[in-house]
């Protein structure tokens, strides 16, 4: 998730809630996710889909952007702003994609995870809010293994984390599953399984998995879609040949609520156009806790 659009699309289609990724923000704004777009920017992105959309917005903040004391301030405007929960991982400040290559992965100590969590729910209450915190941690994609991610699972859990996230580059969808079954807490399990898009749905349930996030999907299809119709259009005489294989005018500007605007000076005007809606937008929450149903996500 990235834009008002994307977020109305999500909506659409009934997602439980959505995911605001820095992956996708970055890669939106042209950039690499390397901890270059900073909390004015996510900011930005979090105002623009609560007014969007009435389902929950859960945020990647990355490492928090600073020290504990940065962490709490975020926070606070972040969830004043609108997020039902911020997911706060265990990388160090100078944070690199866990999907990119090439990386040698060091994690701060749990403690210092610790004090970024302590200092996030100092935030949340600060904003007299009811935003959540959800702990990632990225010790498989370092490879420190199930052990070691299942301590700092805990760890951040103690500290009063909400929900966990774990993250694996492992295809095969081992670690996240064994991970998910030697989780005995009823604290919440989140995962994004970009790399793992074979398991399914009931497989990570059954293994105790809450929570499942299409990571980037939707950017990735944005991205191929723009790219095959702006090499057509490049190398064509006209924009005729793919005109059937892209959204009419029509159809965009009946999803972001073109009508809404005529209706609003026909109002204004005192003609017989159709009257507005006004409708109180209720806090979204997500859920926060276990159920019989896996919530899902689009970002």
């Amino acid at each position: 998730m990235y834009d008002g659009l994307s977020a109305l699309l999500a909506e659409k289609w009934n997602f439980d809630f959505v995911w605001i990724s820095s992956f996708c923000c970055s890669a939106a704004m042209g950039l690499p996710d390397a901890g270059i777009v900073g909390p004015e920017d996510i900011l930005s992105v979090i105002r623009c889909v609560h007014r969007s959309i009435n389902l929950p917005i859960v945020v990647d903040i990355d490492s928090g952007y600073g020290d504990a004391v940065k962490a709490h301030h975020v926070v606070e405007a972040m969830a004043r702003a609108g997020a039902a929960a911020l997911c706060i991982e265990d990388n160090p400040i100078s944070k690199r994609c866990s999907l990119y290559d090439g990386y040698d992965r060091e994690l701060v100590s749990v403690e210092e995870h610790v004090a970024r969590l302590r200092a996030a729910k100092a935030g949340v209450q600060a904003a007299h809010s009811n935003c959540r915190i959800i702990a990632r941690t990225e010790a498989l994609v370092a490879g420190m293994g199930v052990k070691e991610a299942l301590r700092r699972a805990t760890a951040y859990a103690d500290a009063g984390a909400d929900a966990v996230f774990i993250q694996s580059l492992d295809a095969t969808g081992n670690e996240v599953l064994t991970f998910g079954r030697e989780w005995k807490r009823r604290t919440p399990l989140f995962i994004a399984p970009t790399r793992l898009p074979h398991v399914t749905k009931k497989e990570f349930f059954a293994a105790g998995i809450s929570h499942t996030m299409f990571a980037n999907q939707g950017l990735r299809a944005a991205h191929a879609a723009v790219d095959r119709t702006f090499k057509a259009l490049a190398e064509g005489e006209c924009s005729l040949p793919i005109e059937s294989e892209i959204s009419t005018v029509k159809a965009v500007a009946a999803q972001v609520g073109a009508q809404k605007v005529v209706d609003l000076e026909a109002l204004i005007a005192g003609t017989n156009g159709h009257s507005v809606p006004v409708r109180a937008k209720k806090p979204a929450q997500i859920r926060i806790k276990s159920s019989r149903k896996l919530a899902t996500a689009s970002r």
